[in-house]
């Protein structure tokens, strides 16, 4: 179980999958652009259509604390593909905290323990076979639990709704954004890669999820810029060569229009919170 008392250790959930149980306490945060209550006995969904960037909006109460069931948002690829043409992944979007029985809770907190002591294993794994294994049971263990929620409780999300075409684009363009927005940060990119007009893309995306491509793919790149920022192993004109900006210049003006700081002055800012 990892205790919570203070906002800076709340997971970091840019490129991830999977979910979060609130084991005690509560807390107050913004998921997608809206404030949500997440308690004890809830999960908090985490798709490539959650932006939960979570640092400084994050209002945990003193005694919150959550076990995860996340990794690299690769390993759920084969769960978020499967339902990539149903409506759960909107659905998802638009109630990722639910409530879970006693029973579930148990079961979720007792396949912690067991991955808890597979990553220990991994740890102390001495051959190369020997961690390749793990590390296939670690990933087998946290699908085969996130896909036990989701099929538990798909049914009573509210918002659920007939399928379309045109809500499996967007959801697709915003998995291919996770993976491409340090390569491709044009709408009509993402808009033949879905083969529909740049205009018609726009509407579609704007209407099913409030932010037009243009506003996501600026959110999604300046969250991973954030996040490179605050890690400080890398220098600026580092992050700026992995996020594919042609120079730092270009970097520092995409930053501060979107931020309103520059990145030195964001790092410095981050630096001074610690």
């Amino acid at each position: 179980m990892i205790e919570q008392n203070d906002f800076h250790t709340f997971p970091n959930l840019l490129r991830k999958g999977g979910f979060l149980l609130c084991t005690r306490g509560s807390a107050e945060l913004f998921v997608n652009g809206l404030r949500h209550s997440f308690s004890q006995g809830e999960v908090m969904i985490v798709t490539p259509l959650v932006l939960a960037r979570l640092s400084s909006e994050v209002k945990p109460s003193e005694d919150f604390s959550y076990i995860q069931f996340t990794d690299d948002i690769k390993t759920f690829f084969d769960i978020f593909n499967l339902i990539a043409d149903t409506p759960i992944p909107l659905a998802v979007y638009r109630e990722p905290i639910w409530r879970v029985t006693p029973g579930e809770q148990q079961y979720i907190t007792k396949q912690h323990v067991h991955l808890m002591r597979l990553l220990d294993s991994l740890t102390n794994a001495d051959t190369d076979i020997c961690r390749a294994l793990l590390n296939l049971q670690i990933r087998t263990l946290r699908q085969e639990v996130m896909l036990e929620v989701v099929n538990n409780h798909i049914n009573n999300v509210t918002c659920i709704k007939e399928s379309s075409s045109r809500e499996s684009a967007v959801y697709r363009f915003l998995i291919s954004l996770h993976e491409n927005y340090h390569l491709h940060r044009t709408v009509k990119h993402y808009a033949d890669l879905v083969n529909l007009s740049t205009s018609y893309f726009t509407s579609i995306v704007k209407q099913a999820t409030g932010q037009s491509p243009s506003e996501w793919i600026a959110t999604i790149t300046i969250s991973y810029a954030k996040l490179m920022l605050e890690q400080r192993d890398k220098n600026i004109k580092q992050i700026a060569e992995e996020l594919n900006f042609p120079e730092q210049f270009t970097f520092r003006k995409y930053f501060k229009q979107h931020t309103g700081l520059s990145p030195k002055a964001y790092r410095e800012k981050m630096l001074r919170a610690i």
